[in-house]
């Protein structure tokens, strides 16, 4: 009897150690910052350094108690995009915060070990906030796509990120802010005529390397050509089944024939009519449209910007081309300082996820970033 006892004990300790699975559960874990080894840091960045961590101090001022999520971040410096500035050094903060989950093997809630949930200040580089293309080129200089504007928060543009969407893994959301000098941006718009014209220039260029080709394209001499029409008209005879089927297939051959000289013609004159076709749109915008409407910005709606134009966006509904504006760096400044940053954040529709990124839309003070420009 006493050793039933005992086990309906343990039993029952057993049962009431075990966490509930609630996402009032789970948003009753405390979590904790920490700090990650970082990564690509160079021995001299001292500087670097004490930025990156008043930058990591008003994230975690922002959001100093994380509920149903562990929070940590690294510097790093370098990686794929360096800065815009050949002056300017670049480097980040980042932040990730892994949410809590029911292991239900372990009875337990546990930190996930993979997170969708971000937090990025990029300093002095674009990053994901701008598009680069190095193939539509303007006075042989990439151009940048910005994201779609989607309205302001604190007095900033704010700006759609690209990890907006729903997969596999569930749905991702996601927003950025570039801070600049107040009235400064370290991109120029490109003008919807300095866009036409590239594009237009870009199919001239196409088009006249496509017919050098058909030009250089070998044709059949005479001989050559009558040895195959004779080659294609016995063979069609000979599967005739009597010769009054013989005199109709060849009357209908030789009526629908056409040499290698007039189907190569007919390819020349079919790609200048559907060069002509592809530019028309862009030529009469630029040939009927007044200065001043060409002088606007160009807010591009289509993906195949490159190759084809029907009609410019506006800023609502397009993305602005820009190029890097060389004239807004001050290269007297030293390289570690900020001139511009950008701030991207993430998140998925999990509890602790849209709390974290409540926090740093109602908490983050972008302003104090920008009081660190130039410095």
């Amino acid at each position: 009897m006493k050793y039933t006892t005992l086990i309906w004990l343990l039993f029952v300790n057993a049962l009431s150690a075990q966490q509930p699975c609630t996402v009032e559960s789970i948003m009753a874990v405390k979590g904790k910052w920490i700090k990650h080894q970082d990564a690509n840091m160079k021995a001299s960045s001292q500087q670097v350094i004490s930025r990156i961590d008043k930058m990591q101090q008003l994230v975690q001022a922002a959001y100093p108690e994380p509920m149903g999520i562990e929070a940590a971040w690294y510097r790093s410096m370098g990686g794929h995009y360096s800065s815009i500035n050949n002056n300017s050094t670049a480097y980040d903060l980042n932040a990730l915060f892994k949410t809590y989950y029911c292991n239900t093997n372990l009875k337990k809630l546990l930190p996930g070990t993979e997170t969708g949930n971000w937090f990025y200040v990029w300093a002095n580089k674009f990053s994901w906030f701008a598009e680069k293309d190095e193939y539509f080129l303007i006075e042989n200089k990439p151009t940048y796509l910005l994201p779609k504007k989607i309205g302001e928060l604190n007095g900033f543009s704010l700006f759609a990120g690209n990890d907006n969407g729903t997969s596999n893994t569930g749905t991702r959301f996601s927003k950025t802010i570039l801070i600049s000098r107040t009235g400064q941006w370290p991109f120029a718009p490109v003008s919807r005529k300095q866009y036409l014209l590239v594009l237009l220039k870009n199919k001239e260029d196409e088009h006249k390397r496509h017919a050098e080709y058909l030009l250089k394209m070998p044709v059949w001499s005479d001989t050559e050509e009558e040895a195959n029409k004779q080659k294609q008209l016995k063979r069609l005879v000979d599967m005739a089944q009597n010769e009054q089927s013989k005199e109709r297939v060849k009357a209908n051959f030789l009526k629908n024939y056409k040499t290698a000289k007039q189907r190569h013609q007919e390819d020349i004159t079919r790609s200048e009519e559907i060069y002509r076709k592809d530019i028309k749109a862009a030529q009469d915008y630029l040939n009927n449209s007044a200065d001043e409407e060409l002088a606007k910005p160009a807010y591009i709606e289509n993906n195949s910007y490159r190759s084809s134009f029907l009609k410019f966006g506006n800023e609502k509904e397009g993305r602005m081309l820009v190029q890097v504006n060389t004239n807004y760096f001050n290269n007297k400044l030293p390289a570690y300082a900020p001139q511009f940053l950008v701030v991207y954040w993430s998140w998925n529709t999990e509890k602790p996820s849209l709390d974290f990124a409540n926090h740093i839309e109602n908490n983050f003070d972008f302003k104090a970033l920008q009081t660190m420009l130039d410095k």
